[in-house]
């Protein structure tokens, strides 16, 4: 007897592992409708959703290894777009064949601009509709890229609001795609009246080896801190953490999400990039932050001080990074409410009801 429910694939980017939470709450919530999706990635972003949904189909998908160095990320993306290119034909052809040995009915891809099949109906999910680069006819030429690359989906779900102001801000603006739809913010965690555990929760992700880089910094200015810190390092694969000497702080690796939602639940300050993801987790949780981009990324440098001016948040770049600089400006800050805004269980539902009559 045929299922009743579609063969849905998800598959996020594995850039950080932004991409495969922010999927999480989408991921529930066909789980709860009785639908068991088929996930797919590469690396620490697969090793994350088989951690997490050890009872799910868990793919591996051809890898876009993209290395993150230096400061420019014009000049580190664009050395590397051959790559790129080759890994969206890869993961053409891998989709090919995922579709047809798992019968999919429906992809939802998270920024994977070459996971779509001309015979499911294709989701492009992104917060980035606009790409910020800092050159004005560059960056027309790479919107009407974006554009088209995006438009070989059915829809776009955008995971913000539908007005403004929204959390992206310009970056997820509609200047002109006539599929897109916008879901309200994607968080996994859940906001809970718990007791001040910790004065900071640090929390990293991104690639390497800005993460590590950033890690260094941190941990030789946390030595002497007087207030109790959970640090989470924000990798899967590495079993050993570093030491340090003060009884105030815990370091982990790796947090699940009912763990993480713990510890920033119980959390006064966050510390952490200004990925898309992680902005979505502290407005979900009303949390105070700092913010401290990858260097060189333009969208989260954007992101951080676009909502630095809003409130609630203090933009702090990398290479001069001073912890109690930035907890003095942030302590001068007021936090903005943000509505709670989730369109994601009405578009589920119109989007199951139109591949059942199908």
């Amino acid at each position: 007897m045929a299922s009743p429910f579609p063969n849905i694939l998800i598959a996020p980017l594995n850039w950080g592992l932004g991409h495969a939470t922010r999927c999480m709450p989408l991921i529930n919530a066909l789980m709860d409708r009785g639908v068991k999706p088929i996930l797919a990635s590469d690396g620490a972003a697969l090793a994350l959703l088989r951690e997490e949904y050890p009872d799910l189909t868990a793919l591996p998908l051809p890898a876009y290894d993209i290395q993150y160095r230096g400061n420019n990320m014009m000049l580190t993306m664009g050395a590397q777009l051959p790559k790129i290119l080759r890994a969206m034909l890869a993961e053409q052809r891998a989709i090919k064949k995922i579709v047809r040995d798992h019968q999919i009915d429906i992809i939802i891809s998270d920024n994977r601009y070459g996971v779509f099949h001309e015979n499911c109906h294709s989701i492009f999910m992104t917060h980035q509709l606009n790409i910020k680069i800092p050159n004005r006819i560059l960056e027309k030429i790479v919107a009407s890229v974006n554009h088209r690359l995006i438009s070989r989906f059915n829809e776009c779900w955008v995971p913000d609001y539908a007005v403004a102001p929204r959390l992206a801000g310009s970056l997820s603006e509609n200047t002109g795609l006539a599929m897109v739809k916008y879901t309200g913010p994607l968080s996994r965690i859940k906001k809970k009246i718990l007791p001040v555990k910790y004065k900071l929760a640090i929390v990293l992700s991104g690639p390497e080896p800005q993460r590590t880089n950033l890690e260094k910094i941190l941990l030789k200015q946390l030595v002497n801190f007087p207030d109790r810190v959970c640090f989470v390092r924000g990798v899967v694969n590495d079993a050993t953490p570093p030491l340090v000497d003060n009884k105030n702080f815990f370091i982990q690796n790796y947090l699940t999400a009912d763990k993480l939602n713990q510890v920033l639940n119980e959390s006064e300050i966050v510390v952490c990039r200004s990925g898309y993801s992680s902005l979505m987790d502290l407005v979900k949780l009303g949390k105070r932050a700092i913010l401290i981009p990858t260097p060189g990324q333009t969208e989260q440098e954007y992101l951080a001080e676009y909502l630095s001016e809003i409130g609630g948040f203090v933009a702090a770049e990398q290479a001069d990074f001073e912890l109690k600089k930035a907890l003095v400006l942030l302590n001068k800050t007021t936090t903005k409410s943000w509505p709670e805004k989730d369109e994601l269980g009405n578009l589920l539902d119109d989007l199951l009801k139109i591949i059942n009559k199908n």
